[in-house]
Formats: C-alpha cells, sequence, structure tokens
C-alpha cells in the first residue's frame, strides 16, 4: 500500500517540479532510465519491475536520483535557476 502511495506522491511531484523542457528533449534517456537501460543499471524488464517496486519503497531517494539527473527541478529552485539548468543542460 505504501508503494502505491507513493506512486502517486511522485505523479504529483513530476507536475509540480517536472522539468519538462528537458524531459522533452530527452525522452529517450527518460525512457532508458523508466526501464533499466542505461549504461549503469541495465536489467531485463522482470528485473526492473522489482527494481521500481524496491525503489518506490523510499521515494525520497528516487526523487534525489531524478532531481540529479535533470528531470525534476529542486523545490527552492527560482525561474532563472531553472532557465540556467536547462541552458546548461
Amino acid at each position: 500500500m505504501e508503494r502505491i502511495l507513493n506512486l502517486f506522491k511522485l505523479i504529483q511531484i513530476l507536475r509540480e517540479r517536472g522539468n519538462w523542457v528537458f524531459i522533452k528533449r530527452n525522452r529517450r534517456q527518460l525512457r532508458d532510465f523508466i526501464l533499466c537501460r542505461d549504461g549503469l543499471n541495465k536489467r531485463s524488464l522482470v528485473s526492473g519491475l522489482f527494481h521500481w517496486l524496491h525503489m518506490l519503497k523510499g521515494l525520497d531517494v528516487l526523487v534525489w536520483r531524478l532531481e540529479t539527473f535533470g528531470f525534476l527541478f529542486l523545490p527552492t529552485a527560482s525561474e532563472q535557476e531553472k532557465q540556467d539548468l536547462n541552458h546548461y543542460l
């Protein structure tokens, strides 16, 4: 039950703080991240499903990873910082 609630919280966080400019430019990178196909985290589809179930147990780590890769803005980011981040990425 906790994981389902965390999934809804993650969707809400994406709506509020999602870097949609970056996501639209890098859909393939996000898809590879979600499907566990990126270089450091290659997994089969079944293994990837269990990986995501495990990741949803601790939402803070997942949000931190999305912030690190630039898919989410920090909660304290101003509009200028958001523009600068998209410029650098």
